[in-house]
């Protein structure tokens, strides 16, 4: 009926959806992180991940592929990091000494 159409117009997928999905990515990084710390604390933090997804994909804000590949570059940064991580702290260094300059 008359009611029907915007509540149905109103649930179609996001058009401005962003692939990958960070905000599975995100929630997927820190599910394993959690992990590290104990099992039912990665139980808590995979639950949380998978109901996010399942919530995403549902309510048409990302496709599963989305996810898929939000995961891919958690799981990318994660292997990444140790490499990577040398680098990003004289960066960070080298953005602090030079701070005082800009600001």
């Amino acid at each position: 009926g008359r009611l029907w159409d915007p509540l149905y117009h109103s649930l179609q997928g996001n058009p401005f959806a962003a692939m990958p999905s960070l905000h599975f990515g995100t929630s997927a990084m820190a599910a394993r992180l959690l992990s590290q710390v104990g099992p039912a604390h990665g139980a808590v933090g995979w639950t949380y991940a998978i109901t996010l997804g399942f919530g995403l994909v549902y309510l048409g804000e990302h496709y599963v592929v989305d996810l898929l590949a939000g995961l891919a570059l958690s799981e990318l940064l994660w292997r990444a990091a140790p490499r990577l991580g040398p680098a990003a702290r004289a960066a960070g260094r080298l953005i602090q000494r030079y701070e005082p300059r800009v600001a």
